[in-house]
């Protein structure tokens, strides 16, 4: 057991640490905003050890989605992985295919059941990436399954049963946090169910250049579009194929270019420029 994880040990002995629930505080507190994912991230870095984080949603009506990842890894990287996962893989992994099961326990942590991986999915979502070890944990939400996915590289490794004990206790209540912010996007429209319509009205904006989108570029264009129906900056680099730090400083420019810093302003253009359209 290396250092980090002796601390992780002897902070379990002395209680729940402060910063733990500062921490907590702050996942909370962006439940519903696009910066959710920073301080969640943090947290399971810092605290926990989660190097690589991953959430994937399924619902019978729209199958497998990618909600989010974040991750040490490069950013290309695991968002190759998510893509894979979502278009092939989930349909190999042993943890998914119990969203079928109504039995399934389904706010239990569970092990990585590497074991039970074929081995050319061992390969490419585990030793290929240096990910040595997997907690998992399903939770049920409407008519959506959220499903965490929280793993370890080879520096941290694995999960001892100690870890194990704690995680029991700590990772579905961050999984229950998880699944409300899920919850929220969808109720702004966010779900599948809506964003078709949205994505249309939107895309008559974007796509017709009504002023004062007609500053932007191509990439700027698209990369607002997805913004004002929802997608993540994790979503956006998925979806055009491109690395989210590129998705990030194309907003830059955007906003810059719109004379905004936020995305309700950026919402407020594309209303007013739909009423130019209407008039």
């Amino acid at each position: 057991m290396d250092t980090r994880n002796k601390k992780i040990i002897e902070k379990i002995s002395d209680g729940l640490p402060k910063e733990w629930l500062q921490g907590i505080t702050e996942i909370s507190k962006s439940i519903g905003h696009t910066d959710f994912e920073q301080p969640l991230f943090h947290f399971l870095n810092e605290y926990l050890l989660i190097d690589h984080f991953v959430v994937f949603t399924y619902s019978e009506h729209s199958g497998a989605g990618h909600l989010f990842t974040r991750s040490i890894m490069p950013a290309n990287e695991a968002a190759e992985l998510a893509k894979d996962y979502v278009t092939e893989y989930h349909q190999r992994d042993p943890h998914f295919k119990q969203t079928d099961d109504k039995k399934v326990n389904i706010d239990a942590v569970h092990p990585s059941l590497k074991d039970e991986y074929d081995p050319e999915y061992r390969d490419h979502f585990f030793t290929q990436h240096d990910l040595v070890d997997k907690l998992s944990i399903t939770r049920k939400i409407d008519d959506y399954y959220i499903y965490c996915n929280f793993y370890r590289i080879g520096k941290s490794g694995q999960f001892t049963a100690e870890e194990t004990e704690l995680f029991d206790c700590i990772l579905p209540l961050l999984t229950n946090l998880i699944a409300s912010h899920f919850k929220i996007l969808r109720l702004q429209g966010n779900d599948d169910e809506d964003a078709p319509t949205a994505r249309s009205l939107v895309h008559s904006v974007i796509s017709r250049k009504v002023k004062p989108f007609d500053k932007l570029t191509g990439r700027e264009s698209e990369v607002c579009e997805r913004i004002l129906v929802g997608f993540t900056s994790t979503g956006i680099s998925l979806d055009l194929g491109i690395a989210e730090s590129s998705v990030n400083t194309y907003r830059r420019r955007a906003y810059e270019k719109l004379g905004i810093a936020t995305q309700n302003e950026l919402f407020s253009l594309c209303i007013s420029a739909l009423n130019l359209i209407n008039k």
